[in-house]
């Protein structure tokens, strides 16, 4: 998987973004929709919902459940042993599938791009 982060001009604020490969059929990239989600707050307060995330993600991986979810406002993600669903809230049809480890590295390095101010 390729992943690029950057930083954005939005209404005269710098704000986070990404590029990756997690495309599907019609270009839309899975990956820059859930991590750009930022529910209507700024993106340094985005940190506590990456930290969930990860500790997700480590329960999962770890066995202690089965499956679990993390989702903002629009986006979430359906989080399983060895596979990471990426999925519209409004359609949970539209979806992109990519291994839970990959997804891992990806918001491990969302975040520490975004602390990396």
């Amino acid at each position: 998987m390729e992943i690029c982060f950057f930083w954005d001009d939005e209404d005269g604020a710098c704000v986070p973004n990404c590029r990756s490969s997690v495309l599907n059929e019609s270009g839309v990239d899975f990956l820059a929709c859930l991590f750009t989600d930022h529910g209507g707050q700024k993106y340094e307060s985005s940190i506590p919902w990456l930290d969930e995330g990860l500790s997700r993600i480590r329960l999962v991986k770890s066995g202690v459940v089965e499956k679990a979810d993390w989702s903002r406002d629009s986006w979430g993600v359906e989080l399983s042993k060895s596979l990471a669903k990426i999925y519209s809230l409004y359609d949970e049809d539209y979806c992109s599938i990519i291994n839970i480890d990959e997804f891992e590295r990806a918001l491990l390095g969302w975040k520490g791009f975004i602390l990396n101010v």
